[in-house]
Formats: C-alpha cells, structure tokens, sequence
C-alpha cells in the first residue's frame, strides 16, 4: 500500500481533541435576533470556534494542482498535502482531457478573457449557441435554456414557471436550489417522505383534490447524491399524468456518466414520455465547467423562461472558455470513450463496496459515481475527514443538515481512472482511520464528562459555601445579646 503523507515536517499529528460543548447544529444560531446586525451573529463563534482551534473544520481545502486522481492541496490552516483524491466531483475523470485544455485555449484566444454580458445584452457567444444545440441533441430534447450554473438552472426554472397561487411538492431530500426556487416562488411547498411514490400520490391527490384548477409542480432528482439512490422515474411520471402535474427531475448528478449513453437514470429506466417534464443539470460533474441549463420538448415554456427567469435574464453568459470545454467533454461523454469511462467508474464502484462492506462497513444506496460511506457519529465524521487528509486521502465528511442527526458519512467520488491500488490505499487508510477516531471521539467525550462532573462538583460546593455564609450571617443577625443582671 503506498502512502501519501502530508508535505508538511510534522511526523505525527496530535488530532485529539478537546470539547468545550456537544453543540454540533450550526442551525440553532441560524435565526438570531438583536438590532446590531454584526453582534448578534457572533455566537456562532461558541461552536464553529473550538473546532478550527483544533483543525478539525476543514470548509476552505483548495487545490494547489490540477484535481486529478493525484493531486497537490492546502487545508484551511496552510497546511500543504498532497495525495489521492477522493474529493473532487470529476466523475469521469474529464478535468484533465487534453482535448478540451485545447478547446478552451482557443476560445480564450479567439474572445480573450472576458465576462460577458447577459444573453439580452451582447452576452452569447458561438460556442454558448454551439453548445445548446449538441445538448439538444444530447438528450433529444427540442430546446434548451442555459444558465451561468446549476444551482441557477434549478433555482431559475421553479422561481421562473411558478407563481404564489401555485403549488410544489417535492422529494424531501431534493437540492438546495430546487427548495430555495419553491420557497421563493410560493408558500404552497410539500415535502414528501423520500423516495415513496406512495406518499407522493397522496400529497397530489390532496391537492388536486382541493385545487382542480391549479397548477401543480412535482420536483425529484434523477441520482439523490448523499445517498446514490433515485426513484421510479417512470412510475412518478405517470402519477403526475394521471392528476394533471408536471415533473421537474434535476439530473445533475446522473447526467453523463449514467446509462448507456449517458443520459442518465431516465435513460436506464426507460422514461419514454416527455409531454410534461422539464429536465435541468449543470456541468459541474462530467463537462468541468459551472454551466447549468434546463431542457423541454415546449418552446413556449423554455421562451417564457428567458423572459421571467431572473436568474437566467439578469445574469452574464457563460462564457466561451467554458463553453468550448463543455462542448469538448460533452463529444466525449457522446462517444465509444464515454461508454468506457462509464463502465470503468461503475466498475471501480462495486470494487469498492465489495470490500469496504468486507470489513463490516456499510455504503448506502445504488451503483453510481457516488458511494457514501456510513459513519454515523458526527463528531467521529469531522475526525476521520481530519485524519485522512493527515494520512494522504483528500475526501468530504457529509454530516447535518446536509443529512440527518447521525447520519454523517463521507461521500466517497469514484473516477475511472482510480487505480486498484489507489482504492486499496482508500480502504486501509480509511479503516485505521475510523479506528483511530473512534477512541479519539470516546476519549474525549469521557474527558468531557469527567469536566462537566467536575464543574457540577464545583458547582455545588459554591453553593453550599454560599449556604453556609448565609447560614452565619442568619445566626449573628438573630442571636441574643446577653446583659448582666441588675442586683
């Protein structure tokens, strides 16, 4: 097994560490109140403050190197690594093709480096309109809006088509910007039980029920990416028919490197019908660029969004640097190297469970690029991200909100290109490390109990000091001055 320490001169690492307080929900400081806007947010410091003393908050790593399957970083401290990377949501292993490095330095020549303005205000480029129409193309579907992001795709589309009289219901665990788009368009938002058509059905009945008129958005994601799973696309599709619904599935994590094709889970369930279904993505995972776009088969829906989608109207271009890349790693996913890459990734993918689950560890969810790797114990999640890096393995640590109270894991990004070896490395690392943090997070929290008893015990023998003065200050106050009898 090769290692991949740290470059820094410390051998060893002291990560124990030292709790002040089991506060671990930074949403309990979310809704503060008080008039000084700069003071009242500095509670927040009581939590995320003891964990960055002992460099166990790990928010800002960076690259120093290209992201590949090996790569140089720094963590939030300074502290320079280099190791294999587990990290980085490069499904395909595309961010360092040669074809597009090419593509996206002729662009760069042809426009120079520039913003762009929004697409009403000379923003678009030849690569922008090249790049809509191969992923019309790419999905079959008949038009395409493109966005400055993903997270803008999934925000803009819902805040753009739907208005305060309309309805959302929603997979509970659907991305940020598809809740954030709901909440902002309308207060008439559910959430239903994830991944249950059974549940689903039943908030649309109620609704259509009480809302024959109304317009109703049904929202879901074709791969979930804290747990890599889906649900029945074509089932849900039906449902939404059958009550008059439309359906927005978010494909972001799914699109390239899923089905035989790449299309994604639809493509491997076999979703045929299109007629009320809008499909968004970003680029982000397989075409190395933060471009975002939703497609439909209805030009009036996707011109309609060009107009009344802020976030697409009031937002410069993407520009073509990215989208010569987009459009160089898109004619790969499109090509007999695409189909190898996908098998490859999902080859590594069962690799990896096979013998991770060998030592008892649990992974969630279906094959994908994605396995999430069960930890349970967040303070233990935080540890093992933190040892890991120490011992040459950059990977992110999931805990709450992004998923439930002891539910924390590591999301684990799988590559084609991870060799065996890399992966072996993975696992023993990851199982001493697990270890290792385990003792650290027990031996801590029995320091922290021996401090809360010792406070208690403090506590308590202030009172009783307290009590006693009381107590002698209550018996000179009251006791009987003694006069010598008159004779």
């Amino acid at each position: 097994m090769n290692k991949y320490p740290t470059t820094n001169s410390v051998e060893e690492f002291n990560r124990n560490v030292t709790i002040t307080n089991l506060k671990i929900n930074h949403l309990e400081y979310r809704n503060v109140e008080g008039k000084n806007l700069f003071e009242r947010v500095k509670g927040y410091q009581d939590l995320i403050g003891q964990f960055r003393k002992q460099k166990i908050i790990l928010y800002e790593r960076r690259n120093m190197s290209a992201p590949g399957q090996e790569c140089y970083g720094m963590d939030d401290y300074g502290d320079i690594f280099y190791g294999i990377n587990f990290a980085s949501a490069d499904y395909l292993g595309l961010c360092t093709n040669e074809q597009a490095k090419e593509a996206a330095a002729t662009a760069a020549q042809e426009y120079s480096v520039n913003s762009c303005g929004a697409p009403l205000a000379f923003g678009a480029s030849k690569y922008y309109m090249q790049l809509k129409e191969e992923l019309k193309d790419y999905w079959n579907m008949k038009e395409v809006i493109i966005y400055s992001a993903g997270w803008l795709a999934g925000y803009g589309v819902v805040k753009g088509l739907i208005r305060p009289y309309d309805f959302v219901i929603m997979d509970e665990l659907c991305h940020n910007c598809l809740t954030e788009g709901a909440h902002a368009a309308t207060k008439n938002v559910f959430r239903v039980t994830h991944l249950s058509l059974e549940a689903m059905e039943k908030k649309i009945s109620e609704v259509r029920s009480d809302n024959p008129e109304a317009c109703i958005l049904v929202v879901t994601e074709g791969l979930f990416s804290m747990d890599s799973d889906y649900t029945d696309l074509v089932a849900l599709q039906k449902i939404t028919l059958k009550y008059e619904a439309f359906l927005l599935i978010d494909c972001a994590h799914d699109f390239g490197c899923m089905g035989k094709t790449g299309k994604g889970v639809f493509e491997i369930q076999g979703l045929k019908d299109f007629s009320n279904v809008l499909l968004m993505s970003g680029g982000s995972k397989c075409l190395s660029t933060n471009v975002g776009w939703v497609a439909c088969n209805s030009f009036e829906v996707i011109d309609y969004l060009k107009f009344f989608s802020s976030a697409y109207m009031f937002t410069n271009s993407v520009n073509p640097v990215q989208c010569a890349t987009a459009l160089a790693q898109l004619r790969i996913l499109n090509s007999e190297v695409g189909v190898r890459l996908r098998t490859k990734v999902l080859e590594n993918y069962h690799y990896m469970k096979k013998e991770l689950n060998s030592r008892n560890y649990k992974i969630l969810g279906y094959p994908s690029p994605i396995l999430p790797l069960l930890i349970g114990d967040e303070l233990t999640c935080r540890i093992v991200t933190r040892l890991m890096l120490d011992e040459g393995i950059h990977c992110n640590g999931i805990e709450y909100p992004i998923v439930k109270m002891g539910q924390a894991r590591l999301r684990v990004n799988l590559q084609p290109q991870h060799t065996k070896d890399h992966m072996d490395t993975f696992i023993e690392t990851f199982d001493f490390c697990f270890k290792k943090a385990t003792k650290i997070t027990q031996d801590s929290l029995e320091r922290y109990q021996l401090y809360l008893e010792q406070q208690e015990q403090q506590q308590e023998k202030q009172q009783q000091q307290s009590k006693n003065n009381l107590n002698q200050v209550n018996f000179n106050e009251t006791k009987m001055e003694l006069k010598k009898p008159n004779l």
